[in-house]
This record gives structure tokens, C-alpha cells and sequence, in this order.
């Protein structure tokens, strides 16, 4: 069964989503961050990626992140840990901490990923925070809190 996704040109399936996010993402790195006049179905389908993260429920947040991850070069890997995988460790952590655990404990390439992501204490409640840091092999190196680096 194919996974749909809305997004403001229309129904696209994930895996359609995840390629267009890809290549709309390492063209804006390549432009510096402007706009690489991408047609609009991969822009849109980009948008409709970040939404699911952002505002979507967090199994299917996980399911285009972790679809990304696995599709993505050992080159690649790094630049979407530090973006999607960060987001999403962030906004769906504390509830998909069971997943992020099992996946890490199978998938060294996920496990190398998930060490890419920078967290401060305070991101996530501190058992949470302690799991994620365990599932990346104590890779993660959580900063102090925001507020701290603010004063």
C-alpha cells in the first residue's frame, strides 16, 4: 500500500515526497539558501515534508525521515541527520523514543545519524533526553539549556 501525502499541488505518494525534499534541500544548500527555481510539485512536496514534521502525527513524521535516511547517500547522511532527524527528535522525540531506541540498536547508519543531532537539556524531558543520547551511542554531547547560552 502506498503512503499519500497532500500537498498543495496535489496527492503525491511518500516516496515521491521524499525524493523531491531531497533534491529541493541540496539544491537550496548549493544556492546558499535562495530559492533554486524548482518546479513547483518539489517545492510543494518539500513544504508538505516539513509540515508532516512540524504539525503531522509522529508516526508518519517518522516514516518519511527515516524513508529519507535509508535512501540517502553515506555523504548525505550527515546534512539530513542535522535537519530532518533533528526536527524531528525535537517536535516527536519524547513520543517516538521507543522507535528512535529500536531503530538505533539495528541500524548503525541511523545510529551514526542520530549522533549527528545537536540537543540542549531542556529539548526533551531529561529520561527522554538521556534515551536518545543512550541510542546514539553517547554520541550526543547535549548543550546546556537555551537559556543558558543566552546570558
Amino acid at each position: 500500500m502506498t503512503t499519500i501525502i497532500n500537498t498543495r499541488v496535489g496527492p503525491l505518494a511518500r516516496h515521491t515526497v521524499v525524493e523531491a525534499y531531497r533534491s529541493f534541500r541540496k539544491r537550496l544548500a548549493e544556492n546558499d539558501g535562495t530559492n533554486p527555481d524548482a518546479d513547483s510539485s518539489e517545492e510543494a512536496a518539500h513544504d508538505a515534508f516539513e509540515d508532516v514534521i512540524r504539525n503531522g502525527p509522529a508516526l508518519a513524521a517518522w516514516r518519511l525521515v527515516l524513508e529519507l535516511l535509508r535512501t540517502s547517500s553515506d555523504d548525505d547522511l550527515g546534512f539530513f541527520a542535522a535537519g530532518p532527524l533533528e526536527d524531528l527528535v525535537h517536535r516527536h522525540g519524547a513520543e517516538l523514543i521507543g522507535e528512535i531506541e529500536a531503530e538505533a540498536s539495528r541500524d548503525s547508519r541511523f545510529r551514526w545519524a542520530l549522533g549527528c543531532v545537536w540537543l540542549s537539556r531542556g529539548d526533551l524531558p531529561d529520561d527522554i533526553l538521556a534515551r536518545v543520547v543512550r541510542a546514539s551511542g553517547d554520541e550526543i554531547k547535549p548543550l546546556p539549556p537555551l537559556t543558558d547560552l543566552e546570558a
